[in-house]
């Protein structure tokens, strides 16, 4: 594919990437908004760069069409998926489904996908949504990675497949999955860099409201660091126990009883691993937990608090304006300010 700068220097100021989002009853809406957000920004950015060029068209996309219901009780609006032999897209990202993987397997999508993935540049699957590239058999002999609880069933599933363990996104020639829920910001961050480079790309991802805590919050960020490969075993097995556990009362011996080690050797190998305490690591990603509730839900804040591993609505609170400088309120009404962008509705509306 040309970059937009080989089109703005040829004249042809009137290509454009065409992206469809394919999305599904539950699908979980931290993707769609995080990738649509991305190429929104980008489109602008194109067309402040290069004078008169054209850069995004975005589609959401569904089976049949029509409201889609996503895992937080909020509805989206999607088009059916166009006949096989009228579509321009360049790019199709397939977002993830939580709970059921009944749409991974249906029909009419995999026909669909095995007949226009030929003519379509390059396709991205976010965690679940891996299942579908391979149930179209659109990942045989490639590389793929998926949500590490899944990888056993995605290689079962799926022998051809050459499951990578430790790498959060793979990419095999036009083929990229992403290992987690909620990374659609970064799949779409890199197609745009491969379409505008680093440079331009950087800068989206700065003036991004869901981006910003990685940048303005570097304490939370850090938290996703054990996404690269952790040399001891123990300690990765140790940090998802906090991440399935997050929800209950944990003390650090609990922690090194269960990785059988001693809880002082324990403290100074997870610190050695991550660079972070595991006290630490464990707050980070309770508070990235709540931020996501706050972004998808509209569970009150003391049940969100209950279900992070927080004491109370108060705790959350205070730890907010510690951490992150504001109110889970605030956060929350910020980032709600994102939703009418894509055509999203609160389902209770």
């Amino acid at each position: 594919m040309e970059s937009f700068q080989t089109i703005q220097s040829s004249g042809d100021c009137n290509t454009q990437r065409h992206i469809g989002i394919v999305v599904f009853d539950g699908v979980v809406l931290a993707d769609i908004v995080g990738a649509a957000e991305v190429f929104v920004a980008g489109d602008k950015l194109i067309s402040s760069v290069f004078i008169g060029a054209i850069g995004y068209q975005l589609s959401l996309l569904s089976i049949s069409g029509g409201v889609v219901t996503a895992s937080s009780a909020v509805q989206v609006m999607t088009s059916p998926l166009p006949p096989v032999d009228d579509h321009n897209f360049d790019t199709l990202i397939i977002a993830s489904v939580s709970g059921n993987l009944d749409a991974c397997h249906d029909p009419r999508l995999l026909d669909w996908l095995q007949k226009t993935h030929v003519g379509v540049f390059r396709i991205a699957a976010l965690c679940t949504g891996v299942f579908v590239l391979g149930a179209a058999g659109l990942l045989d002999n490639r590389r793929a990675t998926t949500h590490w609880t899944l990888q056993d069933k995605l290689q079962r599933e799926f022998p051809h497949i050459m499951v990578e363990r430790d790498t959060p996104i793979v990419q095999d020639d036009g083929l990229i999955t992403a290992s987690n829920v909620g990374m659609g910001v970064d799949i779409a961050l890199r197609l745009l860099e491969e379409d505008i480079g680093a440079v331009l790309a950087k800068r989206v991802a700065q003036s991004l409201v869901a981006h910003q805590r990685q940048h303005e919050y570097p304490h939370l960020a850090a938290s996703h660091q054990l996404d690269q490969p952790v040399r001891n075993g123990r300690i990765h097995k140790a940090s998802r126990w906090f991440e399935e556990n997050m929800a209950a009362s944990i003390s650090m011996v609990d922690a090194a009883n269960f990785v059988s080690m001693s809880e002082r050797n324990f403290q100074r190998q997870f610190k050695r691993e991550t660079g972070q305490t595991p006290h630490g690591f464990l707050l980070n990603i309770r508070l990235e937990a709540a931020c996501q509730y706050l972004r998808e839900t509209n569970l009150p804040i003391g049940k969100i608090a209950r279900r992070c591993g927080f004491f109370s609505g108060e705790h959350i609170s205070k730890l907010f304006r510690k951490h992150l400088d504001t109110s889970p309120g605030e956060y929350r009404r910020n980032q709600r300010a994102l939703l009418p962008k894509i055509g999203l509705r609160s389902a209770e509306g």
